[in-house]
């Protein structure tokens, strides 16, 4: 009789802030308790080929151009192959229109914690630049569907696909990518 030794698992949920997710590996640079791992990014402290599954949401913006494509160089570097990761950002161009197309407030306002969709300085500006609550909330980059779709296969992932998506109020881009079998 022969035993088959039973492969785990590995699943990474990146970038995780306060979202713990049960069956993954939680991962931020600023862990907000003790269950999530510490890791900066966008360095990854796991094994080439170590995890069946990646999830970024909202985290890839909060990174400039050279340290995103470092951090997916990373992540398919951590992937095994045919693993997936899932992104999930927003909608640069979606996110501009709605700020140009928003009016003026008349007076100032507070952007902090300011969620508003009647004027422009409120949620749409956040989903631009970021909360900015801490070092960890500024966007510093942001991806059109097409950008994000070419951006990926650079890096050197198959098989992407990108749609459209509410997310945080926002309309969002949602990743799929796979990296390629060896």
């Amino acid at each position: 009789m022969q035993l088959k030794t039973l492969e785990k698992t590995l699943k990474l949920n990146l970038g995780c802030g306060s979202d713990i997710k049960p069956d993954y590996v939680n991962v931020d640079k600023f862990p907000a308790s003790a269950e999530v791992v510490q890791a900066d990014m966008p360095k990854l402290p796991f094994e080439d080929n170590s995890a069946d599954e990646v999830l970024l949401s909202h985290v890839l913006e909060h990174f400039g151009y050279a340290d995103g494509e470092l951090l997916c160089r990373e992540i398919l570097r951590v992937l095994k192959p045919t693993g997936y990761v899932f992104i999930e950002v927003p909608d640069m161009q979606w996110c501009l229109a709605q700020f140009l197309g928003a009016p003026e407030i008349n007076g100032y306002t507070n952007p902090s914690f300011d969620y508003s969709t009647e004027h422009k300085w409120g949620l749409y500006a956040q989903a631009i630049w970021g909360d900015q609550h801490n070092d960890g909330l500024y966007h510093k980059w942001g991806y059109t569907a097409q950008r994000l779709l070419y951006f990926l296969h650079h890096i050197g992932f198959s098989a992407v696909e990108v749609r459209f998506v509410q997310s945080h109020g926002v309309q969002c881009l949602s990743a799929k990518a796979q990296k390629g079998a060896e």
